[in-house]
């Protein structure tokens, strides 16, 4: 029957061939391809993409042979209307395959780029391997977080499994679905969406792993009205940006069943909005209706929103039943468990009762928040205590800015410096003189934490590690396997050679995967080894190391790989990870299984390589490390000494070719670890080389493994308008500022920014000021406006400075302001940024950005005094417009000055 109908597809085929593109003969069951380049059972063009997409989609739904959709990669598919999906169908594609909207689609709210076929839901569904480009630059015109533009939106829709997807600049949400069942969400990275990375409502047995999500405007994992939820194994952050979202995981309840809601393992940081919100709204309700764990769990930076009450860590209110133990709190701004609803004022929902127990933790140097600062930053807060009661039980709080408790109390709690392993890297593991876990080893300390052996004595401590004195330890890795060890007899602990700083090196990595033998995967999100369903899989990795010539300067080199995958699953037998010296140079943009390079084949499928002895393809690896089937990913790098062959590359013994990676045994063992385009600094592959040092010149520093990337966005300007038709006026307190001109008059801005906290180690990679444009609304102009950027000759007085004058009694050289240009030429007009306002433009209402890194830099390195900015448009007739002040009130329009920058 297959047969027989494949024929009539074909012969239509052929009748309309005129009619491109058009679909070819059709592969073999199950599985259905597109493509952009002629090869596929469909094949697109790169426009309206969505027709045979949906083509092959409707024919795997209707022949119940075909299961799969396979977007063939490198191509980015436009689409301008909406992929339907059938029941017990799986849409996949290569990690270089893109699905992109089109630019100004113009749809209404609530329709998704990807939606079940059936209105009244399908199930089975997985979406799993490709990049979905949602183009949110290319349709600004339409609001972020308004239903614009999800990703997937699912109704009725059960067994839906979506994973190792790069979904970014959005809208809305990446799945959204409603009144469904047994969802799995894992291994997905996500950048800069406009709502949730992933938002459940009604539905029930929902898992969210593995992922890595950035968020913009809302959360990163939410879950309304939902029971049997697991989010665990998860980073997440959020743009730092005015637009930047709330909470990194919400839970909200308004009715229902809202149980066994687990939320665990996680890494929480830099949240705009609180770590973890809880909200019901639902007032007084049956107490058996609600109950969460959160637990073994890491905070850091969270609540960082200038316009909000509502930020910390956990921050919760009309729930019953919740449990956040062992856990570590870390610089979490206003406190970091928080009762409270939207405002400190704010009565919350109705009803009494509802407790939250706080037990096990590390709470430790949480800040105020930025708005209504006062009585903020205490470890624990509950601005509810008529109806929520926190229950303190053997927490650990220490160096909290305005003390430990406000409205809680407790006779159980210790106050002590935890003494984490290295806080500054945000490894919270408790130094300990019996050991604690480094990550590849037990390493001992010379002192031990007091959170050691100091947590609830009823609290279960059976997955701790001997010795563990028959009790828990306070913190993230209580009753873990990496728990540290009881005991407290100090040894004498030798002292580690002081390096020099480690270099870390450009790097490119490349999978090779057995079961598609001449696909090319340069740009995963991961690198795997081990085997899987009688496939094999291996890495080629190369790091530049041209500045090293002199392998006796070479102390040690270790590779660090970072190990996710897969999340909470053993596997049958152990990964024996080896590294060998591939045999032959290879090209990243060609290199597979089969090839090495374009049209050259390695010898030996799946790569040639020398073993330490010089065997070719021999078995006796330059490193190798262990894990166990039985042990769980754990998130951390793990590390191979590679320091002879790296001697061997630098020495010109070889030539570099980098390391290839596999398994020893290659069936049943299956793991994966992050690879360079993961998108986070701190998870990619890294080598780290050590120079020896002279004994008679060994600095004492800290031992520093790489320079962290940290954003900043300042917005406490000082702004004054300079206007040439009131020469002598000071306009400080205006709402606005303007630029260019009108009846013959000029005029120009003066800004400032303190950048007092940056200094001459401060390495600043990206500054850029944000100005919002709103006037002259529904009026163009004349002519365009070009706005300029330069750099103030001299110091000026907020309080003083007008057309005339910068300071009181104190003339401009120039009336209208002195200035340096980019290339430090008095009066010069060379400016340090700019931006065009086409005449015929109306103001949209919206931020635009200049980038002034250049300034920026001038100034914190030191090299001219910071003088701020002074802003103007090129030529100043006809082409007025106004953008907001600091003084207008509302922190959404204000200027904003945003900073990326190393330490």
């Amino acid at each position: 029957m297959l047969k027989r109908e494949l024929g009539v597809l074909f012969l239509v085929g052929c009748l309309i061939i005129t009619s491109a593109p058009v679909a070819s003969c059709r592969s073999p069951a199950p599985i259905i391809y597109v493509a952009g380049d002629g090869s596929g059972d469909f094949n697109c063009d790169g426009k309206d993409d969505h027709v045979q997409i949906n083509q092959a989609l409707k024919f795997v739904a209707d022949n119940s042979a075909y299961t799969t959709v396979h977007l063939k990669g490198p191509f980015t598919y436009v689409i301008d209307d909406t992929l339907l999906i059938g029941s017990n169908t799986i849409l996949e594609g290569d990690s270089n395959a893109v699905i992109k909207l089109t630019n100004n689609a113009g749809w209404e709210t609530m329709k998704p780029l990807i939606q079940q076929m059936s209105s009244s839901g399908n199930n089975n569904i997985t979406i799993r391997g490709f990049e979905v480009n949602v183009n949110h630059d290319g349709n600004s015109e339409l609001a972020k977080g308004k239903g614009y533009y999800n990703v997937i939106y699912f109704l009725y829709t059960s067994n839906v499994t979506v994973h190792d997807m790069y979904m970014h600049d959005g809208h809305g949400d990446g799945l959204r679905i409603k009144y469904g069942s047994n969802i799995k969400f894992y291994n997905n990275t996500i950048d800069k969406l406009g709502h949730d990375g992933l938002f459940a409502i009604e539905c029930s047995n929902v898992e969210a792993w593995n992922n890595r999500i950035t968020c913009r405007t809302n959360s990163a994992l939410r879950v309304w009205n939902t029971n049997n939820v697991k989010f665990h194994d998860n980073f997440i952050d959020s743009f730092y940006h005015w637009s930047a979202g709330g909470p990194g995981i919400q839970v909200e309840r308004s009715s229902g069943d809202m149980n066994n809601i687990k939320i665990y393992d996680n890494v929480i940081t830099n949240t705009y909005g609180p770590g973890i919100w809880l909200i019901g709204t639902a007032g007084a309700y049956d107490k058996s209706l609600s109950s969460v764990h959160i637990c073994h769990n890491i905070f850091y930076d969270s609540g960082t929103n200038p316009s909000i009450e509502w930020v910390g860590g956990v921050l919760g209110s009309g729930f019953h039943n919740v449990l956040v133990e062992n856990n570590v709190f870390d610089g979490v701004h206003n406190a970091a468990v928080v009762n409270m609803y939207s405002t400190d004022t704010n009565a919350g929902p109705s009803g009494t009762g509802f407790t939250t127990t706080v037990r096990n933790n590390i709470i430790v140097n949480t800040v105020p928040r930025t708005k209504n600062s006062a009585g903020t930053g205490y470890g624990v807060i509950n601005h509810l205590p008529s109806s929520h009661t926190i229950v303190l039980e053997n927490n650990c709080l220490y160096n909290n800015a305005a003390g430990n408790y406000k409205n809680v109390k407790s006779t159980t709690d210790i106050y002590a410096d935890p003494l984490f392993a290295g806080q500054s890297l945000h490894d919270y593991h408790l130094k300990s003189v019996a050991g604690h876990w480094s990550g590849t080893k037990w390493v001992k300390d010379s002192v031990s934490s007091p959170c050691i052996d100091a947590g609830n004595p009823s609290s279960d401590y059976s997955k701790e590690p001997e010795d563990n004195g028959n009790r828990i330890n306070i913190g993230r890795y209580g009753n873990t396997v990496y728990a540290s060890l009881s005991g407290t007899a100090p040894e004498v602990i030798p002292e580690d050679p002081v390096p020099q700083d480690p270099v870390v090196f450009k790097v490119s990595d490349n999978r090779l995967r057995e079961s598609s033998p001449d696909a090319v995967y340069r740009d995963s999100t991961f690198i795997d080894v081990g085997g899987m369903n009688n496939a094999r899989y291996r890495d080629v990795m190369w790091f530049d190391l041209s500045e090293y010539t002199n392998p006796s300067e070479i102390d040690n080199a270790t590779l660090s790989l970072y190990w996710y995958y897969p999340a909470g699953n053993k596997r049958p037998d152990d990964t024996i990870v080896e590294v060998y010296r591939p045999a032959s140079s290879w090209n990243t943009s060609y290199v597979s299984w089969n090839k090495r390079d374009k049209n050259v084949a390695w010898k030996n499928a799946g790569g040639d390589w020398y073993d330490k002895n010089g065997v070719l393809q021999g078995s006796t690896p330059y490193a190798t490390f262990t894990i166990r089937g039985s042990a769980f990913p754990d998130n951390r790098y793990y590390e191979l000494d590679v320091t002879e062959l790296v001697k061997e590359y630098t020495s010109g013994k070889y030539e570099n070719t980098g390391f290839l990676i596999k398994a020893r045994n290659e069936n049943n063992n299956y793991i994966a670890f992050y690879s360079n385009e993961c998108g986070k600094e701190t998870q990619k592959p890294s080598l780290n080389i050590t120079k020896k040092v002279s004994s008679e010149n060994i600095p004492v520093v800290p031992e520093i493994i790489e320079k962290i990337t940290l954003n900043a966005t300042l917005t406490g300007a000082i702004d004054n308008r300079l206007r040439e038709a009131s020469p002598d006026a000071v306009y400080q307190d205006s709402t606005f500022i303007d630029v260019g001109g009108i009846n013959d008059a000029g005029y120009r801005d003066m800004m400032g920014f303190d950048l007092s906290e940056f200094n001459n180690t401060t390495e600043v990679t990206s500054a850029n000021l944000f100005l919002y444009w709103y006037y002259p609304a529904g009026n163009t102009r004349p002519d365009d406006t070009i706005v300029e950027v330069y750099r103030p000759a001299s110091s000026w007085n907020t309080s003083y400075v007008s057309w005339n004058k910068r300071d009181k009694n104190v003339a401009w050289k120039n009336p209208g302001g002195d200035w340096y240009d980019k290339n430090g030429v008095l009066q010069g007009s060379t400016p340090y940024a700019t931006i065009t306002f086409k005449g015929s433009t109306l103001p949209d209402n919206r931020y635009y950005e200049l980038d002034v890194t250049e300034l920026v830099k001038e100034y914190v390195s030191g090299k001219y005094e910071n003088t701020g900015v002074l802003i103007k448009a090129r030529t100043e007739n006809n082409n007025y417009i106004a953008f907001y002040s600091i003084e207008c009130g509302i922190e959404t329009q204000v200027p904003k000055l945003q900073l990326e920058y190393l330490i």
